[in-house]
């Protein structure tokens, strides 16, 4: 008997930080073929690659470069909607 993957119907995104330039994209990419095989739905546009700097985030935990804190809000106000989307579907208690 076939046992359900962990990750089963479960929403999932990537989200990703790496010194260099393209890193994180690499990463994602990885992860992307690892999460389909697990049966995840994913968000096939809303992805966020941030390239780590020193002082990108404060002693405070905030993020310090406007450009970046806005995509990050973009991007979970993205992912929440996606994942509104998939209960619509795929109900947790179904």
């Amino acid at each position: 008997m076939l046992r359900a993957q962990p990750g089963a119907n479960c929403e999932a995104s990537r989200i990703g930080t790496s010194p260099g330039a393209i890193g994180t994209a690499v990463a994602q990419q990885s992860l992307r073929g690892v999460l389909c095989f697990c049966n995840s739905p994913l968000t096939n546009t809303v992805e966020v690659y941030v390239q780590f700097k020193p002082g990108l985030i404060g002693e405070d935990g905030q993020v310090t470069d406007d450009s970046t804190a806005e995509s990050l809000r973009n991007y979970m106000t993205e992912l929440h909607a996606f994942i509104v989307r998939v209960l619509t579907v795929l109900p947790r208690d179904a």
